[in-house]
């Protein structure tokens, strides 16, 4: 056992640099999962509120879940990275056979190679992931706006043991797997491994250029749908056809796209037959035919990585922005009015209970919305953007609401703006909406008067952009504002008071929130008491905070492993045909081919292996950031271009650090330089 254990532990240190590439996938998966669920843990939890506390722990859990997928992509990635080790080392496992060495023990050699790279990548991955956690606590304090009164090393002895925990069942699996492998061996086969290549696959290449077409006719019609489909109706028609043609397409795109490029090559006689091209074009032709599907899942998942990263950004600073356009006072109140009985106004019924405004806010500002028999679909039903159309058709009806312009104005003075005039007998519309603006412009530039209830107005050409209460988010599709004569004869449909705070704002927001929340929960289901809705900035911030940076950790967590998931099995299959094709190469040396010549070829395998699964995945990405920047106007306006060039860039470092590793490994194995 001891000599097994020496000849495992010598093997490791032999081969520790073909072992490189499946290590620092290893080490950086574990210390990925590491850093992040590692989050409940950190110092800046100290420093936050209770309310921002239970924020962390919220997407801690999130996290959590989220873990268990992300184990079995780690989990497929270790068993891939696995058999491409045990492919590499056939005609060593073959030699121990010869040499009287039982399928049982090779099995136990393996079995602690894995125990000794398992450790190793769980120390060096939980060791620089205990460091980068110190430094996610920074980031967590900035992204919830606290600052850290002290700080602490932590190490988390939670996110330690789950990782462990993880890590520890997908190297058990591994294990079973190779003693599986190991039990099938021919003697034979392991010997001629090495000399043994993979069966070419004989395409005819005029199918695949009619296939190539196909597959890009395939794309387009699925970009077609997409960009016609709003994001928020996942279950229409044209979203799931997009999808699947969208999937169709990438798999055709791949399984052709070989021989369509020796067609087109071919035609220039002096390039093709140039150096080692036809060797180089040839070698890639079957490296693509083999593993066209892997290659199609990676595109897709560099995809969803790019996807994922820079959506998870847009999403947040979307919700800043949102947020802090969307919050212009410190507390918003409304009551809405059913009957004269909710006819009140609200400072003067919270007095009932005890509670003065006046103590509290240092501006006060109180208006009516007044209903109208407009109703907001019909309104809207001829916009002339098929995604507004569309978004607006399946929204439940209402009936656009009314502001008074003196109540209008009243409110752009408390928020430091300048009023606007009005004309006697025009409306003019009102929304902080960005996926509304451009409705609204198009109803102004379409109709000239509008019917309110019985009067006919005259629509103003402006529009105005501006929030009149504090909301968590956008949430005014559309009010009309007209003169005050013209709801004279008006129901009112809702009371509001919005009010800025006096002092300390996180002070007087604690005391005047605890005062009117018993209120609320005092009055909360009776049938004769008014039913108060409080809403305040802090709050709004906070909720905020926390679902936008749900969308950030999730979305870099899961990018992320996405990201050196399929930059690990491109290497890792390279390498794989590096040693599958060590016999092609010699043959090269024997006929004359320089080294250089052949390092030259490849460079451009592997570069034309790695660009073109990325270089599709953008293609893709174009197509979602105009998708995702519709989603994302849902919930306030902001550009995803900045976001995805930072995020395309960042992934493009990390995968280019991949490429030149597999570039110098791949070269490794041919000049036999291990």
């Amino acid at each position: 056992m001891t000599v097994l254990f020496k000849l495992s532990s010598r093997n490791v240190k032999r081969s520790i640099r073909a072992y490189s590439i499946y290590f620092l996938t290893l080490a950086l998966g574990v210390c990925v999962f590491y850093v992040f669920n590692s989050l409940d843990s950190q110092t800046i939890m100290m420093d936050l509120s209770e309310s921002k506390k239970n924020y962390v722990h919220l997407i801690s859990q999130i996290i959590s879940v989220v873990s268990g997928f992300v184990s079995f992509i780690l989990g497929f990635l270790v068993i891939y990275a696995n058999s491409f080790m045990i492919k590499k080392r056939n005609k060593e496992f073959g030699i121990y056979m010869t040499l009287g060495i039982s399928k049982k023990k090779i099995s136990i050699i393996l079995f602690t190679e894995t125990i000794i790279i398992g450790i190793l990548s769980l120390l060096a991955g939980i060791f620089v992931g205990v460091f980068l956690s110190q430094g996610l606590a920074g980031i967590t304090a900035k992204l919830f706006k606290t600052n850290m009164i002290k700080y602490q090393f932590i190490f988390s002895k939670e996110a330690c043991l789950k990782t462990i925990f993880y890590f520890g069942i997908i190297f058990m699996v591994v294990m079973v797997l190779n003693f599986i492998v190991v039990s099938r061996y021919n003697l034979i086969d392991l010997i001629n491994g090495s000399k043994a290549n993979q069966k070419l696959k004989k395409t005819n290449l005029s199918i695949s250029v009619i296939l190539f077409i196909f597959s890009i006719i395939c794309l387009g019609y699925a970009y077609k749908l997409i960009l016609e489909n709003p994001l928020v109706n996942l279950n229409a028609p044209e979203f799931k056809k997009s999808i699947c043609l969208g999937i169709i397409g990438t798999v055709l795109f791949f399984r052709a796209l070989a021989g369509f490029l020796i067609k087109v090559i071919q035609s220039s006689k002096n390039y093709y037959l140039k150096n080692l091209n036809t060797f180089t074009l040839r070698q890639f032709n079957s490296k693509i035919n083999t593993h066209y599907i892997s290659i199609s899942i990676i595109c897709l998942m560099l995809f969803v990585a790019i996807g994922m990263m820079s959506t998870g950004i847009g999403m947040k600073n979307s919700f800043e922005n949102t947020v802090e356009f969307q919050t212009p006072f410190d507390m918003s109140m409304s009551v809405e009015v059913k009957g004269e009985k909710d006819n009140i106004e609200i400072d003067q019924y919270l007095k009932e209970y005890g509670i003065y405004l006046g103590d509290y806010g240092r501006e006060i500002v109180k208006y009516n919305l007044y209903g109208s028999e407009t109703s907001f679909k019909k309104m809207f039903k001829n916009t002339n953007n098929q995604f507004l159309r569309e978004q607006i058709d399946g929204m439940r009806d209402f009936n656009v609401p009314i502001i008074t312009i003196s109540d209008y104005n009243k409110i752009m003075k408390m928020q430091n703006k300048k009023g606007i005039d009005l004309r006697e007998g025009e409306v003019i519309l009102l929304t902080d909406m960005s996926s509304m603006e451009e409705a609204v412009k198009d109803f102004i530039e379409n109709n000239d008067y509008i019917k309110i209830n019985n009067n006919t107005l005259k629509v103003n050409k402006s529009y105005e952009f501006e929030p009149i209460k504090t909301l968590p988010m956008n949430m005014n599709f559309t009010t009309l504002i007209v003169s005050d004569n013209q709801v004279k004869d008006m129901n009112i449909y809702e009371k509001n008071l919005s009010l800025n705070y006096k002092g300390n704002k996180s002070d007087t927001e604690k005391m005047v929130s605890k005062n009117i929340d018993k209120v609320i929960d005092d009055t909360y289901g009776k049938e004769n008491l008014h039913k108060i809705l409080a809403i305040t900035k802090i709050s709004c911030f906070e909720n905020s905070m926390a679902t936008s940076n749900i969308f950030l950790f999730v979305g870099l967590y899961i990018g992320i492993v996405f990201l050196i998931s399929s930059a690990a099995v491109l290497a890792l299959s390279q390498l794989a045909g590096a040693t599958e094709s060590m016999e092609r190469y010699k043959t090269l040396r024997r006929l004359g081919v320089s080294t250089e010549m052949i390092n030259k070829s490849i460079f451009l395998q592997v570069l034309l292996y790695f660009i073109l699964p990325i270089g599709l995945a953008l293609v893709h990405n174009i197509v979602g950031i105009k998708v995702a920047n519709n989603f994302i106007k849902m919930f306030g306006d902001y550009d995803m271009i900045s976001n995805n060039i930072i995020s395309i860039s960042a992934i493009l470092i990390i995968y280019g650090i991949y490429f030149l590793a597999t570039y110098s490994g791949y070269k490794r194995i041919v000049n036999n330089d291990y």
